[in-house]
């Protein structure tokens, strides 16, 4: 745990204190007190040396619950991308490098590929050592070897009985050894198949962990282009609010001297309290995606110790444009899902030809040495070499269902292909009208803005004729603020939009599978 605090640089009564701070104004009730980093290596240290330890499984979840809310809730940013301003790099990088769902993906990945090694060496030959120490009984005599006489027994005081050879005795105590190599190619043949399901796995745990990656994407990139539009749309807001409020206090010196009516100053009245609640607004939005970008990089979303980031950046108007067959049709490529559905039917098709494989008798050919220590014996080792068959009914008619439901399940399997790849269609389409919809109503802003920018043109050349023009021109000035806020808002939706429109798209990451990654 040392070097958790190492990384980030600061004392553990310091960073503790953060997660506190933190887990209360959380109202969290699952923590008593925040563990110690000693406290957590000792539960650890103690699982690991004695395995069959009883372990307190309360204590030793809630230390392992309260160490990641203090390494992935109260780490500065500077500790974990080395500055306060971030740009979409850094966030991308750090949410890929920290996401701990993106971590058990990738886990999960290596644990198929042991898998799949581990089912590729049951196709090779069985090499078996066996030693045994058994107890015999102890006959004084053995029967005679000569044939027809097979059953008699001697007796000292008679003779003529045609015995010929007799053993002294056997060891009451010996040890046998015997060294086998067997092999099936019934069971080769099932290994094959499930060696070839497990080639499958792995890619199917491959194709997971790049669709995580590309939901993780599509969330950094969605929050940035949202919290930065909102940082430009703070500073106008807090303007619009002091445009309003110097507007409805004019206008109610106007009223006063009968200068205009009751509507004009309760229309100033409303604007200036409309201006406070977009404020208002504004600032939630900006503290919700700040937790949501924190949250996918595994940073603190608050101001903790020096974690209180910022986004920087360039907002500018998208520029992709695609008909919605080509959307649909691109998502169907790129997205895991449509391969995933893929493997699950190869997978299923493989079961049915191991099923189908079972009903063969099972053939095993075998070479055997065996030594045996018994004292008493003229040979005392020998060498075999043979073939064993055998055919089980109760496992053949076992069979007859299981490979019905193998069957069924490739129909299955084959049938959520489609599925699959009409339900992607769906999400892009539906993603990509979001898109088009945020992107007409940015033009829309733009061609407001232009409107209240050539309004505001005309009264500056009127202003100086009156009060009431004036008041007109700071008006217009103060419309012109919240039309640039509308705009900022609309380009940070629609590049948000775009952003997960590339996600269900499947676009906005990907990885080269394995290098054998052809179809099983």
């Amino acid at each position: 745990m040392r070097s958790i605090w190492d990384k980030l640089g600061l004392y553990p009564i310091l960073v503790l204190s953060c997660a506190l701070l933190t887990l209360g104004s959380c109202r969290s009730t699952l923590l008593t007190r925040a563990p110690s980093p000693g406290d957590m290596a000792v539960a650890i240290k103690s699982a690991m040396i004695d395995p069959f330890k009883g372990v307190d499984h309360d204590r030793f979840t809630r230390y392992s619950a309260a160490m990641t809310v203090v390494n992935h809730r109260v780490k500065p940013a500077t500790a974990a991308a080395g500055k306060r301003s971030l740009t979409l790099e850094d966030c991308r990088s750090t949410a890929l490098a920290n996401n701990l769902e993106l971590q058990v993906a990738r886990v999960d990945e290596l644990t198929k590929a042991a898998i799949e090694y581990s089912n590729k060496t049951r196709m090779l030959p069985h090499f078996l050592f066996s030693g045994d120490l058994s107890q015999r009984d102890n006959p004084p005599y053995s029967f005679s070897d000569v044939l027809g006489r097979e059953g008699m027994t001697p007796e000292p005081a008679s003779g003529g009985t045609g015995v010929t050879n007799y053993s002294v005795s056997h060891e009451r105590s010996t040890w046998r050894y015997v060294l086998e190599t067997r092999w099936s190619p019934t069971d080769a043949a099932l290994a094959y198949y499930v060696s070839k399901s497990s080639i499958n796995d792995r890619l199917k745990a491959h194709y997971h962990k790049v669709r995580v990656a590309q939901k993780l994407v599509a969330v950094v990139d969605s929050s940035f282009m949202r919290l930065l539009s909102i940082q430009h749309a703070l500073a106008l807001a807090e303007a619009l609010v002091a445009s309003r409020a110097s507007v409805a206090d004019k206008m109610k010196r106007a009223y006063e001297r009968n200068l205009v009516g009751m509507s004009e100053f309760n229309r100033a009245r409303q604007d200036e309290i409309r201006a406070r609640r977009l404020l208002g607004r504004a600032r939630t939005e900006h503290e919700k995606q700040r937790n949501i970008l924190a949250s996918a990089m595994g940073l603190s979303p608050e101001y903790c110790v020096d974690g209180g980031f910022l986004v920087v950046g360039e907002l500018s108007a998208p520029r992709f444009d695609a008909p919605l067959c080509d959307i649909e049709m691109r998502a169907v490529q790129n997205r895991p899902e449509a391969f995933e559905a893929g493997l699950n039917h190869l997978t299923s098709l493989n079961d049915l030809k191991r099923t189908m494989v079972k009903y063969l008798p099972k053939v095993s050919g075998f070479w055997r040495y065996t030594r045996d220590k018994d004292r008493f014996l003229y040979n005392k080792d020998w060498k075999e070499v043979g073939c064993a068959i055998y055919f089980d009914l109760v496992d053949w008619l076992a069979n007859v269902k299981e490979s019905q439901a193998a069957r069924s399940n490739a129909v299955k399997t084959e049938r959520e292909i489609g599925t699959v790849a009409l339900g992607i269609t769906s999400q892009a389409r539906l993603a990509a009208l979001q898109y088009f919809d945020a992107l007409d109503e940015f033009k829309s802003t733009e061609e407001a803005l232009a409107s209240t920018r050539e309004v505001v043109r005309v009264a500056t050349h009127r202003a100086a004729k009156d009060d009431l023009e004036r008041l007109a021109l700071e008006e217009s000035k103060a419309d012109l603020y919240q039309d640039q806020i509308a705009r900022v808002r609309a380009l940070g939706e629609v590049n948000a939009l775009l952003a997960e429109l590339h996600g269900a798209m499947g676009t906005n990451y990907s990885e080269p599978p394995p290098r054998y990654a052809a179809t099983h």
